[in-house]
């Protein structure tokens, strides 16, 4: 996650933000409506400042429409096609929830099992919940837990010590009545399929959904990765609009939230067999009923804030497992966006008229971008002229674009000039507990303070005012985040104030 995207949408905003039109076409005129397309995705990616972008359609069990667009690294020459692989985040999740109806097919598993009965260690801070959280709520963001995506992302933790964490993350709503996106339950969700399975969630998908699509080049691993030709390099933009290349992160710990690395002709795969509701090439993998509950909404999403934005002519919107469903006038579309460092992801389709579409790029944050282009995928497809998506969406983006600049603007003016330290650097340095988090450990050297905060956050400390210090991670992390340091009645530091989902109080340990 950037912090730019971040704080534009959250990583709730992982849904893809399209609600399309879609009326009837056939074969032939469907095709029609593909002519001049690779032109137009060309000039949307010098729009968007997309470094590179793989496009696939699908009707009616086929592939209609394979490109690729710029370049898998700024500033090179190699080029994106359709088998470019990329990072596709949280589109990951649908596969967990595949995978979980494949084994409810085998009675292994019953979707409204208690979750204790199949991933024990998962135990929240309120007991009721512990005890009636189901399968199917792991999956449907109603849990009532606060994001805390911190638990996990950079945090070098294990999937097991995550969800043992997980007891001292906050509770902030009821059970089942609100939806909040939540990454957490889902790494649960990966542990109901290993323990009812007897393998992992990483090799399950790979023997049981990856190997029957032919998705042969797809990984649920970063580390993966290194072994692959042809690989898409993440990119993050800054607020004034430069594009900086980064590392990969590892989120492997969050495997079954969004860890899955492939390409647009692999995804386009994925789609086939939901089109097919379970059937791939003659081959059932998933029953009709099973898959069908997948595509069924499970929690209402209030359309207000984000949710308006991102589906403005959406009537309804709801939560499946692993997918959004959203409206356009007559016709439901079932879709799902992915953000992780460096890229995004979106894939989506439309049951009763049989195509979907896969749009793969590798720059932070760049849902508009897939919006507008799904937009108007759809509207060539159904012979209409439809809306100035792109210039609409584009306009939208910008504001909030200028929105963020002004508010980092306000940041900078609030700084107090001329303020000091109360203490020496060197009396700041300690380790700083949180239960939930970990551990933030501060060093001095040479008159210079530094930060360890996980596996992920590394750097120097710059003072801002009085005690407070921005960070200045490396690697691409989130930047610009504040520490501020509390003396306590004894002159001593006694806590640290990290701006991290809020600000949230380390204690220090060696006072």
């Amino acid at each position: 996650m950037t912090r730019m995207y971040s704080r534009l949408f959250g990583l709730a905003a992982t849904a893809a933000l399209v609600a399309a039109l879609f009326v009837f076409a056939t074969g032939a005129a469907a095709q029609e409506g593909l002519a001049g397309l690779e032109a137009e995705i060309e000039e949307m990616v010098r729009d968007w400042g997309i470094p590179g972008a793989a496009v696939v359609v699908i009707q009616d069990d086929e592939i209609t429409f394979a490109e690729g667009f710029g370049v898998k690294e700024i500033g090179g020459s190699d080029p994106v096609d359709e088998n470019t692989i990329f990072a596709v985040g949280s589109t990951s999740k649908a596969f967990t929830a595949a995978a979980i109806a494949m084994l409810v097919d085998e009675g292994k598993v019953g979707w409204d099992d208690p979750m204790v009965d199949h991933v024990p260690i998962f135990q929240l801070s309120d007991p009721y919940i512990t005890r009636d959280l189901r399968v199917r709520d792991l999956m449907s963001h109603n849990s009532g837990l606060m994001r805390g995506d911190r638990l996990w992302y950079a945090s070098g933790r294990t999937r097991e010590e995550v969800l043992k964490q997980v007891r001292h993350q906050p509770v902030t709503f009821p059970l089942r009545s609100t939806f909040q996106y939540n990454n957490t339950t889902w790494i649960a969700a990966g542990e109901v399929i290993e323990n009812a399975a007897g393998m992992s969630w990483d090799d399950f998908l790979a023997s049981r959904i990856f190997a029957p699509l032919g998705m042969t080049r797809s990984t649920t691993s970063v580390g993966a990765l290194d072994r692959l030709d042809n690989v898409a390099t993440p990119h993050n933009p800054s607020l004034d609009g430069e594009v900086t290349a980064i590392p990969y992160r590892d989120i492997d710990n969050a495997g079954p939230a969004g860890s899955i690395n492939s390409s647009a002709l692999q995804m386009a795969q994925w789609i086939r067999l939901q089109l097919g509701r379970g059937e791939f090439e003659g081959e059932r993998l998933i029953s009709e009923e099973a898959i069908g509950e997948t595509h069924t909404g499970q929690m209402l999403i209030r359309k207000e804030g984000t949710w308006a934005l991102v589906w403005p002519e959406s009537d309804f919107l709801t939560y499946g497992l692993g997918w959004f469903l959203s409206s356009y006038r007559d016709v439901t579309m079932i879709s799902h966006g992915g953000n992780i460092d460096g890229m995004t992801a979106y894939v989506g389709f439309v049951p009763r008229r049989g195509y979907g579409m896969v749009i793969l790029s590798n720059l932070s944050g760049a849902n508009g971008f897939s919006s507008a282009l799904a937009h108007r995928i759809i509207d060539r497809l159904e012979g209409g002229e439809g809306l100035p998506w792109n210039d609409m969406i584009l306009e939208r983006w910008n504001e909030l674009l200028e929105q963020q600049r002004n508010a980092a603007a306000e940041v900078e003016e609030g700084r107090a000039e001329g303020t000091s330290p109360t203490l020496p650097l060197a009396d700041y340095a300690g380790t700083y507990a949180n239960d939930m988090y970990g551990e933030i450990t501060v060093t001095e050297d040479g008159g210079v303070l530094s930060a360890t905060f996980g596996a992920g956050f590394e750097g120097t400390l710059e003072h801002w005012h009085y005690d407070t210090f921005r960070a200045n991670w490396s690697g691409g992390a989130d930047e610009g985040e504040f520490l501020r340091f509390e003396v306590g009645t004894d002159g001593n530091v006694a806590v640290l104030h990290a701006e991290i989902e809020g600000s949230v109080a380390f204690t220090k340990r060696d006072r």
